[in-house]
């Protein structure tokens, strides 16, 4: 310990700036930068001590660095222990205090030194890390200076070792003996051209085994001197000859499969054989050529087996042999054939775009494939509007009939893709064709609707909330849901991406089902989807097939798979689909004549040039539905049915009976499932019956309209007014709830009843009673009744409660009014009376049913406040009520007779106004 403390003691003597200042670390900045102050202020202090008392004196940092004990230098010593071992014996607090303070002052004079020591060295060391970083610099450069060194000699080294006269010796030598084994392997070859020339073609080296005659010819030129060689100058000539008939054979290979590397190494051959635009005009009559065999192989394999014998057989008589049972997968044979001569030709088309053959020729070449691709493809039309006449065609269900317009309107797509050509003839050819089919079809449709209606239950089917849960309608599904979106919101359907286009594109926009609508490659062209091999025929043309957004000649169907976005199940209008789902009555006819439309709609978007005939058939089905429901459930009126029937009911269902019902051969249909039902008083006239009827036919027109915007983009623009007009007069649908429900209605009010009872009642009173007159005693009754019947049908079946209460109101209203114009006198107090007993009986109604009545309500008011009327007011009243129908002759005497029963000459007016005499 005391060699530590002497070598400590002798670093801190070494020191020979004493007055360097010592940067803060501690210690208050007084003291850090006064340091040198407080060294010389110790002296005097100190000097100063003897004249104090001893206790008081300071010391100086010498000799306080020197009593200051050892342990505090030791590594690990526990000082504060040491320390309290002191105070053991006695613990003084003044004492403590004392070493307390001593100890600060150590520790302040050695922190003091230290630092000291270490800016005294800071310096050297510094100056000592330069020195370090120059040596080692100029050990780096001694480095570079060893290495070039050692490459330059190693550089000599490598390059005067050998002699250059020695090399340029050797050099000749080598030259004239390769010049000698050259024209050796010439003749060799020469003489052995014939199996190499297999040997190149077998391997479809064709560029190879012409230039390989080609020298050969002008080697046997050069070394004509040669007798060997003169021989097999002619030999070459046929051998050339016959390399170019195996050329010919395989360009004809390259209609049906087409291969980029055997191609190009033909047209390289031909290139060198100078006949590049002779291959050319020799392909495209191969093209021609496969068509029509393709055509021929095909239809005869799917004919008739006894018309295969036969050599010479015309494609027409080929096409009508195909049986019905391989009419469509003969078709999509042919297409699949078509195909593969088609995608050799499109990458025919796309090599020589990407590939320079001649500069001279290839102007050439890209006019002679444009001009091809028309006349290829009208050959193709040609070949398949031949076997699309054929009579099989109508013997086709409709199911099957939609696979051929699903397969031609792909193969339109094809050709509009190919050349740019909308295939004209084509779908002329088709369209006639549908046109034929369709009318059969719509009128067995009929048929069938009218057969579903004689055996109708008129049952609500409670599982039905939209038209997407149908079959028909699941390929349309997303078109759907698109459309109605833009419908709900007001603006049109946004597009989806369109695909590139090749050639001018008619805007095709979906994808095969085997493409998986949300694939990359649903956005492209069929050329880049499928080759030779594949083709957009392959696979199943049922539901897969049907599941394609056919719309040709849509520009806004470009829009494809959104992804195949949003998927909803079930295809919802503007209403909220709870509400929808509550609302929504239907039958098995109405869901029939929804399944009818479904497949019209598919006919629509794969043959749109038929399209208004076909959407004009759907409002035929839906009108045909509708007059039935009236015939069945609106005949039986007990009432009058002047003001019941709106002028724009009356004359829809007039339009009908004339333009329909004559297309229909088995009518009327019969109602004998729900005759008794109509008439039976404890089944409610057959009101849930009347209520699947009129709601399930009003539910049809709402369905409809939800298809309103899809129609409209289905039609071109000049065809779209007669359906805009029928969705602008559906509504005369709703009109017809009022004469149906009142054919239950006006039995369950007893109306016969009703009035005997007021015609008992005195209505020349001249004081009014705060009663309400006995009759609405009864009519309350019959409310009271009515609606427990009507909440025990609610449990069996959908109940339009706000409908069937309007009919209930509008019977007890006009029964009132008929009550009223009953009476042969009335007073002010009568009438006062009359407002009495309306007012207790819409109370009664309004309360029990839970609706509010404002038009039937005002309807017996204005009736009864005319008696308060001025006579020229009342004059006027009459002819507004005249020329409007509201009331009856009967009731507007009857108003006249009350009123003015002591004024003869106003009264005759007034009745002469009505158009009848005085009946006085």
């Amino acid at each position: 310990m005391d060699e530590i403390k002497n070598k400590f003691l002798d670093l801190i003597h070494k020191q020979q700036n004493k007055n360097m200042k010592i940067p803060a670390m501690g210690f208050s900045d007084y003291f850090i930068q006064n340091v040198q102050t407080s060294s010389i202020q110790t002296a005097p202090s100190t000097a100063k001590a003897p004249h104090g008392d001893s206790s008081e004196a300071r010391l100086s940092d010498q000799e306080i660095l020197e009593a200051t004990e050892g342990i505090y230098f030791e590594d690990g010593a526990h000082t504060s222990l040491y320390e309290l071992e002191k105070f053991r014996e006695r613990c003084d607090l003044e004492a403590i205090s004392q070493q307390i303070s001593v100890l600060k002052q150590q520790h302040k004079v050695i922190s003091k030194k230290v630092l000291q020591l270490i800016l005294d060295n800071r310096t050297a060391c510094n100056e000592e890390f330069s020195r370090i970083e120059e040596t080692e610099k100029m050990l780096c450069e001694a480095i570079w200076v060893c290495r070039k060194g050692r490459s330059y000699l190693n550089f000599a080294k490598k390059n005067l070792t050998t002699t250059s006269l020695e090399i340029l010796a050797t050099y000749k030598k080598r030259e004239v003996l390769m010049e000698l084994l050259k024209t050796l392997k010439t003749i060799k070859r020469i003489k052995t051209t014939d199996t190499q020339l297999q040997e190149l073609v077998s391997g479809g080296n064709y560029s190879g085994a012409i230039e390989t005659l080609l020298e050969c010819r002008k080697a046997a030129e050069r070394y004509s001197q040669y007798k060997c060689v003169e021989s097999l100058s002619q030999k070459l000539q046929d051998t050339l000859l016959m390399t170019e008939v195996q050329l010919d054979a395989v360009l004809n290979e390259m209609t049906q499969q087409f291969d980029t590397k055997k191609y190009t190494k033909l047209q390289e051959a031909y290139k060198l054989l100078g006949k590049t635009l002779i291959a050319m005009d020799q392909l495209h009559i191969s093209f021609i050529s496969t068509i029509h065999t393709a055509a021929f192989t095909v239809v005869r394999a799917n004919g008739d087996a006894a018309d295969e014998q036969k050599p010479k057989q015309l494609f027409e008589a080929l096409c009508e042999s195909v049986a019905a049972d391989k009419y469509i997968s003969c078709l999509i044979n042919l297409c699949r054939s078509f195909w593969g001569i088609l995608s050799c030709y499109y990458q025919v088309t796309l090599w020589h775009q990407n590939f320079n053959v001649d500069p001279e020729a290839d102007e050439y070449i890209h006019e002679k494939l444009k001009n091809g691709q028309v006349r290829i493809w009208n050959d193709i039309q040609a070949k398949i509007s031949v076997y699309l006449s054929s009579p099989r065609l109508h013997q086709l269900k409709f199911e099957q009939f939609i696979q051929v317009l699903c397969i031609i309107q792909r193969l339109k797509k094809v050709g509009v893709e190919f050349c740019g050509d909308s295939s004209g003839k084509l779908m002329e050819s088709m369209k006639n064709q549908s046109m034929e089919f369709f009318k059969r079809y719509h009128s067995s449709c009929l048929e069938e609707i009218s057969l579903f209606l004689d055996n109708e239950a008129w049952v609500c089917v409670n599982s039905f909330s939209s038209v997407s849960q149908l079959q028909e309608f699941k390929s349309m599904k997303k078109a759907l849901q698109r459309h109605s979106t833009a419908q709900d919101s007001g603006k049109p359907p946004t597009p989806r991406p369109s695909q590139p286009p090749v050639g001018n594109m008619d805007n095709d926009s979906s994808a095969h089902s085997q493409d998986g609508g949300s694939s990359i490659y649903a956005y492209c062209g069929y050329f880049l989807r499928f080759s030779e091999k594949s083709s957009p025929f392959d696979g199943g043309f049922d539901e897969s097939m049907l599941e394609e957004d056919i719309l040709a000649g849509i520009a806004d169907e470009t829009s494809c798979y959104f992804s195949e976005e949003s998927d909803d199940d079930n295809f919802q209008g503007a209403n909220d689909a709870d509400s929808a789902q509550a609302s929504l009555i239907v039958n098995n006819t109405s869901l029939t004549v929804l399944r009818c439309i479904g497949r019209y709609l598919q006919m629509c978007r794969l043959l749109h040039s038929i399209a208004p005939q076909i959407v004009a058939c759907m409002m035929e089905l839906i009108d045909f539905f509708i007059y039935v429901v009236h015939e069945f459930f609106a005949r039986d009126l007990p009432v009058a049915s002047n003001n019941l029937y709106t002028p724009h009911l009356t004359r829809n269902l007039q339009r009908i009976s004339m333009e329909i019902i004559p297309k229909v051969k088995n009518w009327p249909p019969s109602k004998m499932m729900i005759a008794n039902e109509l008439q039976d008083g404890d089944e409610m006239y057959g009101l849930a019956k009347r209520i699947v009827g009129i709601e399930s036919a009003c539910c049809l027109v709402e369905q409809f309209e939800q298809l309103q915007n899809y129609m409209l983009h289905l039609l071109p623009p000049n065809e779209r007014k007669p359906l805009e007009e029928y969705f602008s007069n559906s509504a005369y649908v709703s009109d017809l709830r009022k004469p149906v429900y009142m054919c239950t209605t006006a039995r369950l009010a007893d109306m016969q009843s009703i009035l005997l009872a007021m015609a008992k009642i005195k209505w020349d009173v001249n004081d009014v009673t705060v009663h309400h007159s006995a009759y609405i005693d009864s009519i309350t009754r019959a409310i009271q009744t009515f609606a427990m019947r009507l909440e025990e049908l609610s449990k069996q079946t959908i109940v339009p409660k706000a409908f069937v209460w309007d009919s209930m109101a509008h019977v007890l209203t006009h029964t009132l009014v008929e009550g009223f114009s009953n009476a042969k006198k009335c007073s002010t107090g009568g009438r006062a009376q009359m407002q009495l007993d309306f007012a207790h009986f819409i109370s009664i109604l309004e309360l029990i049913s839970g609706l509010k009545y404002t038009i039937h309500q005002g309807y017996v008011d204005a009736y009864v406040k005319a008696f308060y009327l001025p006579k020229d007011l009342l004059e006027e009243w009459i002819r507004e009520q005249k020329e409007s129908t509201e009331y009856s002759e009967k009731q507007l005497v009857g108003l006249v007779m009350c009123t003015c029963n002591n004024d003869k000459k106003m009264r005759q007016k007034l009745l002469g106004i009505i158009g009848t005499g005085d009946v006085s």
